[in-house]
């Protein structure tokens, strides 16, 4: 059975996730957007991803007024693709607020739109659950983020170009396999699309700024605290290749990955790290659904 996407308020067939090309968000990347998964089929943090896009689009000034029942649009939107989906699939959400076609072009329908599109997540995940268990391989590159003087960091945004950048910058010297570490002065701040978090002395550090305050992120520091893991938001100026570092990434899609080598080096012993396992379960408990598993499965599959 065919998807279907939300758009402006209507359930629509997913061919017509289009945008013009003189759309605010094609020409300018004059859009904001939030993306999220489910478990057991419940969207994760809906409150907090939907919090994070109404300041999105306050900060940069886009009030589509169709984003007053987002959650009861979401809602039919599943409703409707209920059929489109496996039984064992999660679902991946991306939603999207633009500013609309540019005022030049006036026989274009003018105003913002809100476009709801929905895909499975083993998409994103297929063959990548081996990474659970050996972790990430993260190269440092040169490219620096966007300054927080132009766009503040909490906007997730679509001028993502420094991080396609970033990405075919370290795959081109170390294979797409490898997550581009973006960096300002000597600190590591994310990879692209993911948040760092390193374990230095059985201490939880992450970025206090220069990056997205991801959801996950906020997620796995609650777990820890929760845990009695003592966390502390600041800039790390060292990389954890000391004995009994660790080091992880947050993302929705992967919820919670190892990382293992930095820059060709062996964080810690080169394995994922215990407090990077204890995470782990702690979420996969707290959400009664084992993500790792999911992934293997569907890699075991072949789909």
């Amino acid at each position: 059975m065919n998807r279907f996407i939300w758009l402006n308020g209507e359930i629509l067939p997913e061919e017509r996730a289009v945008v013009s090309i003189y759309d605010s968000a094609m020409m300018y990347g004059d859009a904001v957007y939030t993306m999220l998964r489910t478990f057991n089929r419940e969207p994760f943090q809906w409150e907090a991803h939907e919090q994070r896009l109404f300041r999105s689009v306050d900060t940069v000034g886009i009030h589509p007024a169709w984003l007053q029942q987002l959650r009861v649009s979401y809602d039919e939107l599943t409703a409707a693709n209920a059929d489109a989906f496996a039984a064992d699939d999660e679902i991946r959400t991306v939603i999207t607020a633009s500013r609309g076609p540019l005022p030049l072009y006036p026989h274009l329908e003018p105003g913002p739109w809100v476009m709801i599109c929905q895909y499975p997540l083993r998409w994103v995940l297929r063959g990548k659950s081996h990474l659970y268990r050996d972790g990430v391989r993260a190269v440092r590159t040169e490219i620096e983020p966007i300054p927080e003087r132009n766009i503040p960091f909490h906007v997730k945004h679509h001028n993502r170009l420094h991080f396609r950048l970033a990405e075919r910058d370290i795959a081109s010297r170390h294979g797409p396999d490898a997550w581009a570490l973006v960096m300002l002065d000597g600190c590591i701040l994310e990879a692209t699309g993911a948040n760092w978090f390193t374990v230095i002395d059985g201490v939880l550090h992450t970025p206090a700024v220069g990056c997205l305050p991801g959801i996950s992120r906020a997620f796995v520091i609650r777990l820890a605290l929760r845990l009695g893991i003592r966390v502390r938001e600041d800039n790390w100026l060292d990389l954890p290749t000391e004995p009994g570092s660790e080091a992880f990434f947050t993302c929705t899609p992967f919820s919670i990955v190892p990382c293992t080598r930095i820059n060709g080096a062996p964080i810690g012993d080169g394995t994922p790290g215990p407090i990077t396992r204890r995470l782990t379960q702690a979420w996969i408990e707290a959400l009664e659904c084992d993500f790792v598993a999911q992934a293997e499965r569907w890699d075991a599959d072949g789909t």
